[in-house]
């Protein structure tokens, strides 16, 4: 199968100074306000796949106001969002996305939760107070047992 982008790649490469730059400043600026307003990571591959994007480069019109809608559609981007959420509900001790692991045998546990970026122990949770802490000890026992520790860990309740 050949690629759908692949004579958009050819004008840019083969456009001159101005295409490229033109090219360079649109995807820089989609990727960085991708990143500040919707908290997701393109990449170039990501913003050639936006039909604004392409236009606004070689048109040298201004880039669409609906680009965050397209950026909204990308497939990357929703499973982005889709992991933060995972992650968030996991977090909060939601019962679903526990569930939802449970399920998988323990080295896909622990793959998964090293994709949701949940395995690095300098985001740890320290307590700020007593009243933190006690909070976080009730929500501990909404969970089921073989989750309690691993939370309690995570919070910084237990070593």
């Amino acid at each position: 199968m050949s690629d759908p982008h692949e004579n958009f790649r050819n004008l840019v490469s083969s456009g001159g100074d101005l295409t490229r730059a033109r090219w360079e400043a649109v995807s820089d600026k989609i990727i960085s306000d991708a990143s500040r307003l919707l908290g997701v990571e393109l990449s170039r591959e990501d913003v050639i796949a936006m039909p604004s994007a392409r236009i606004a480069t070689l048109t040298d019109e201004p880039l669409s106001e609906l680009y965050l809608d397209e950026i909204q559609q990308l497939e990357g981007v929703k499973e982005q969002v889709r992991q933060k959420e995972l992650r968030e509900a996991l977090e909060r001790g939601e019962e679903d996305a526990h569930a939802e692991l449970a399920r998988l045998s323990p080295h896909q546990r622990i793959a998964r939760a090293r994709q949701l970026g949940m395995t690095d122990t300098r985001q740890r949770r320290e307590p700020t107070s007593a009243a933190d802490e006690a909070t976080l000890l009730r929500r501990l026992i909404t969970l089921s047992p073989a989750n309690r520790i691993t939370k309690a860990r995570a919070w910084g309740l237990i070593e």
